[in-house]
């Protein structure tokens, strides 16, 4: 698996699936798309953003973990639908006091968002004070992405199609978030 990048923030691990899975003719995501697809109505079936959001909700934790979608461990990541059921990208990036502007970073001491020791990973998973011994400003943005104009898979609607619907729709969507908001993320922290 390459390293992460400024604009990678998914990506799919094809290989762990198989490997992990009970069944490795489907792998573990084809597993859970099985066991959940009951969960999808008749028109959820062939609409690219309904289809794509209940396929990612599964792709990734809390339902997969590890997910077959993994994702940059310093973000949060989802794929949902606005109010008007368009599809929208979620990013959550916990931002560290060193990349605020000085003008913006707080007048005092502060505790900050810590890495786990030892890890060394420019990417890693962030988490608060582990014992707040002073006061903690941990600072994030929420970055919205619409997505109703990028070419999503469009799934066939077929049972027997199901999983590689499931697997092209969000290999398709993970791609497209590289592409159009890995770069916003990137510029976030001045990369």
């Amino acid at each position: 698996m390459p390293d992460w990048t400024p604009t990678t923030l998914a990506r799919i691990d094809h290989e762990y699936d198989r490997r992990n899975a009970s069944r490795p003719s489907t792998g573990r995501f084809g597993s859970y798309i099985s066991a959940r697809e009951n969960e999808l109505n008749e028109e959820e079936r062939t609409d690219r953003s309904r289809f794509t959001a209940w396929a990612w909700h599964i792709a990734t934790p809390p339902v997969m973990s590890p997910g077959y979608v993994e994702i940059r461990p310093d973000l949060s990541v989802t794929f949902d639908r606005d109010e008007d059921g368009d599809p929208l990208v979620k990013v959550v990036v916990p931002l560290p006091h060193s990349v605020l502007a000085r003008q913006h970073r707080p007048g005092y001491e502060v505790s900050d968002w810590e890495a786990p020791y030892g890890r060394g990973e420019r990417y890693s998973q962030l988490y608060g004070p582990s014992f707040v011994k002073r006061t903690a400003v941990l600072t994030s943005a929420t970055l919205l992405e619409p997505a109703k104009d990028w070419d999503l898979y469009v799934p066939s609607g077929g049972a027997e199609r199901r999983v590689a619907d499931a697997q092209e729709a969000v290999e398709t969507a993970a791609r497209l978030i590289n592409v159009y908001v890995g770069p916003r993320v990137a510029d976030l922290f001045g990369e």
